[in-house]
């Protein structure tokens, strides 16, 4: 990788990481924001509850892609602690590929459904439904790109391994 895309690649985590955050935050102070005016005020948001629910869901699909990223990954460790490195690391190309191929169809289906959802959020200042949605297909290109960068890498691992 040369010294360029290991820049780019580090913009892109440390971004997503920062966005990341950034909603989590958001999700505590509108919970909380609604908590007390829902149980001290008797006068809660009618916006909380979906803006709370929109930062969850952009947060947990923007993780995705940074878990893969890091290999964060729920794994087979004790699988792979009983056979060989060969074989482990053969399975984690499987996991990986296959990893690949729902990054592809989550963005492409993510697009489509950007492109024709109807409606809109009251709540929000009949904020248009389809911008919440750009989540999907922007999560999905992000997991790609990562989920290609750990493939390549567990491929040539793969590679040295069988060499061996």
């Amino acid at each position: 990788m040369t010294a360029f895309a290991k820049w780019i690649d580090y913009a892109i985590e440390r971004t997503v990481n920062l966005i990341c955050a950034g909603l989590l935050v958001g999700i505590v102070v509108v919970v909380l924001y609604t908590v007390v005016m829902r149980y001290v005020f008797l006068k809660p948001p009618f916006w909380g509850d979906t803006v709370s629910m929109l930062f969850n869901v952009a947060m947990v699909l923007l993780g995705v892609g940074l878990a893969v990223r890091r290999r964060d990954l729920i794994a087979m460790q004790a699988l792979y602690d009983h056979i060989s490195p060969r074989f482990a690391m053969t399975l984690e190309v499987v996991w990986m590929a296959g990893i690949v191929i729902f990054a592809m169809i989550f963005t492409f289906f993510g697009a489509q459904v950007v492109e024709k959802i109807p409606g809109f959020y009251w709540e929000l200042g009949r904020l248009p439904k389809k911008y919440t949605m750009m989540i999907v297909p922007i999560s999905g290109a992000l997991l790609f790109l990562a989920s290609v960068r750990v493939l390549v890498s567990d491929v040539l691992k793969l590679a040295k391994i069988i060499r061996k």
